[in-house]
Parts: C-alpha cells; sequence; structure tokens
C-alpha cells in the first residue's frame, strides 16, 4: 500500500488552479519535466499520469524508470503558494483493456479528437513539503548563521 497522504495533496490535485508537473530523466540523465493535467490519485492510492503521446520523452522515460527500478518526480504547486513535491517509482504502464478504455473516454470528452498512449501508475515514495514559508522557517531554525547580511541591516 502507497504512502498514506496529507488532506493536502488531494485538495491540490482536486484544485484546477494546481499546477502538476511530472519530471523524469532522459537516457543520459538529463532532467525532463511536463505538465500534466489529467494527474490524480487513484483508489489505491498510486498517481495516475495520462500520457498522451506515444513516442512522448516522457513516455520513454518513465518506461526506463519502469524497467531499472528508477524514479519520478511530481511537483504540485497551487495557486496560494503551497508545493509539494512527490518522488515516486512507476509500476505499471496500462495501455489496453477495461481501465484504459475509461481514461480514453475520459480524454476524448475533455480534449476532443486526440490520443491517449499509456496511463501510468505511480507508486509515492517520499513527499516533501516544498512550500517556500515552511521551508523558509525550517532552514532559519536549522541554519540561524545563514542570513545574507542586507537583511540584517534592515
Amino acid at each position: 500500500m502507497p504512502l498514506t497522504f496529507q488532506p493536502i495533496i488531494r485538495e491540490l490535485l482536486d484544485d484546477t488552479g494546481t499546477t502538476k508537473i511530472v519530471a523524469t530523466t532522459t537516457e543520459d540523465g538529463s532532467p525532463y519535466a511536463v505538465t500534466s493535467p489529467f494527474l490524480h490519485l487513484n483508489h489505491d492510492g498510486f498517481f495516475v499520469h495520462l500520457e498522451l503521446l506515444e513516442t512522448s520523452i516522457t513516455n520513454r522515460n518513465l518506461l526506463r524508470d519502469l524497467w531499472f527500478d528508477r524514479k519520478a518526480a511530481i511537483n504540485l504547486t497551487g495557486k496560494d503558494g503551497r508545493s509539494f513535491l512527490v518522488k515516486g517509482v512507476p509500476v505499471k504502464a496500462i495501455i489496453s483493456g477495461p481501465v484504459f478504455s475509461e481514461y480514453y473516454n475520459k480524454v476524448q470528452q475533455a480534449l476532443g479528437d486526440s490520443d491517449l498512449s499509456t496511463v501510468w501508475l505511480i507508486k509515492p515514495v517520499e513527499i516533501i513539503n516544498e512550500t517556500y514559508s515552511e521551508r523558509k522557517i525550517e532552514e532559519e531554525s536549522q541554519y540561524p548563521f545563514s542570513v545574507h547580511l542586507d537583511r540584517l541591516v534592515n
């Protein structure tokens, strides 16, 4: 069973104003990030990323991650500035069957004449709160002497 999620993760995923990004690495290790407007959690707690294009770089990267048990990253940033990084491992690529058909119909309804290549299931393994205000408090408590001098004179 995947991680237990804080309610904020579900709130961000359900909010249409949230920016949802899936980041992978290419074969040579270069980072590659794309928006994922259909990203959501399924009933089993896996992130579901719908990859529309068969030959996309993200599709190839996620397949390599699946084969070699490598991690991908998901970033959720709300319009209020709350931000979370989720590290996860792709565990399944669905390319046919009833689950695929269900998502294919949803994509067709949302986008009209469009494709769906793969329904990716990504198992979350770590969640990191990257919200600036909270990271700032954490940094200042851990590193109290790491303050820019111009902030001390004001």
